[in-house]
């Protein structure tokens, strides 16, 4: 017996004590449509199809989300004999919610629906950590491949659109093919946000990430020992192996689990790009200390002049490093490293996960630290103090704190890009 299927209806009404302001950017927030978009369907004043084709247990958290929102949502069980392709829209008579079931639904608590729990926290499960938008999005978009998949009933190619049918607006959809709105600028206390959730990727599946990073240290200290190539190779792939951590850090995002093989996922995505990542970032830093080395040139002469580089006297030493032109050479060796650090922070992260190019995303990195230079410093003090505090314990802190770090990368790049 085949399951019923049901369809999502925003009535065109909202809760009289919801702020219709508020709503719709609540809306534009959680589904990843422009705000004008979502303007439209929450003034539209008349019934919208949101979402078909739902088993009726989707359906009804897809309903709990919204209603928990402020929009009133009802939902209506859909004619299996019309198929999984049917495009019709006209009410079923006797289908309805009667208002006690009704009731209950809106001031039902809402579950998680991938675990089933109801710790959720406006669009975030606290238990099992999906952003539930996120989610059913996925599960959306999974609905709709079903429904030109064999077995289900064909699709009339000829099939006319009926003007007067109720219009569609997927919300779920489009949150499933949100694009990158950004760079935008972030208040400052999201720098503390950022490892706040970092942390939280971090704590859903410790181990998996503790092991991943000491296979990749293990990898990266036996790679090294290789003459010549091998610190170039550490630092050419280093692009690679970031972006593998920020895809599993994606995944859980969308309700899947961080995973020891992810330390391995950007070698499938975009791997030629984020080398090149890689050799501008040691190319950059080539040209610094060339810059560095000419500044310093005279101090370096002198103190080599004075005793041989295997035994040099500490006093002469002590003079040479704190020489006007020592201390203006690292400060301007500094000053060259932190913009080519900005322009490295996000590359990996847009190189794997949005396709851009090498050199585009190094200049799209620069511009959104360049925007949040507020926030990044916060997050910068916050994390030189974590980094000290884990490097105490025999440095077995820093299995927790650079997970964090990998983990807050991606999440401020979301916050900064898809603002």
């Amino acid at each position: 017996m085949m399951a019923e299927r049901y369809k999502v209806f925003f009535t065109g009404q909202i809760k009289p004590e919801v702020d219709k302001q508020a709503l719709v950017t609540a809306v534009s927030d959680r589904f990843g449509v422009p705000e004008e978009k979502a303007r439209k369907l929450v003034e539209a004043g008349k019934e919208v199809l949101l979402k078909k084709d739902l088993e009726r247990k989707k359906a009804e958290q897809y309903q709990q989300l919204l209603e928990k929102m402020g929009m009133t949502v009802r939902l209506e069980a859909m004619d299996l004999e019309s198929g999984f392709g049917s495009l019709s829209l006209a009410p079923m008579e006797g289908e309805d919610e009667s208002p006690a079931e009704a009731e209950a639904t809106a001031t039902a608590k809402v579950t998680c629906p991938k675990c089933g729990s109801d710790q959720v926290e406006g669009d975030n499960c606290l238990a099992c950590g999906i952003f539930l938008s996120k989610y059913l999005a996925r599960q959306g978009a999974q609905q709709s491949d079903e429904v030109g998949s064999p077995g289900s009933a064909p699709r009339t190619p000829d099939a006319k659109i009926n003007p007067y049918a109720v219009p569609q607006a997927d919300l779920v959809a489009a949150a499933d093919d949100e694009e990158m709105t950004g760079p935008a600028t972030v208040p400052a206390g999201h720098g503390w946000g950022w490892l706040a959730r970092g942390f939280w990727h971090f704590r859903q599946n410790p181990f998996a990430w503790i092991i991943a990073l000491v296979v990749w240290f293990v990898i990266a200290i036996v790679v090294s020992l290789i003459p010549l190539i091998g610190s170039l190779a550490i630092t050419l792939l280093s692009p690679v192996v970031l972006a593998g951590f920020l895809i599993g850090v994606a995944a859980q995002d969308e309700g899947q689990d961080f995973e020891v093989g992810h330390l391995f996922a950007g070698f499938s995505r975009n791997p030629g790009q984020l080398v090149l990542t890689g050799v501008l970032y040691m190319v950059g830093f080539i040209l610094i200390g060339v810059v560095v080395a000419i500044l310093m040139g005279g101090a370096i002469a002198m103190l080599g002049g004075a005793a041989t580089m295997q035994q040099p006297d500490p006093d002469m030493m002590a003079a040479v490093m704190g020489s006007p032109s020592v201390i203006m050479a690292m400060l301007v060796g500094m000053a060259l490293s932190i913009p080519l650090i900005m322009a490295y922070w996000f590359a990996p992260a847009l190189v794997a996960l949005e396709g851009v190019s090498a050199i585009s995303a190094m200049k799209l990195s620069f511009v959104g630290c360049l925007k949040n230079v507020l926030p990044f410093l916060l997050y910068g003090i916050i994390g030189l103090v974590l980094f000290i505090l884990g490097a105490l314990p025999f440095g077995l802190g820093l299995l927790i704190i650079v997970p964090v770090f990998m983990a807050s990368i991606y999440v401020s790049f979301r916050d900064i890009y898809y603002a």
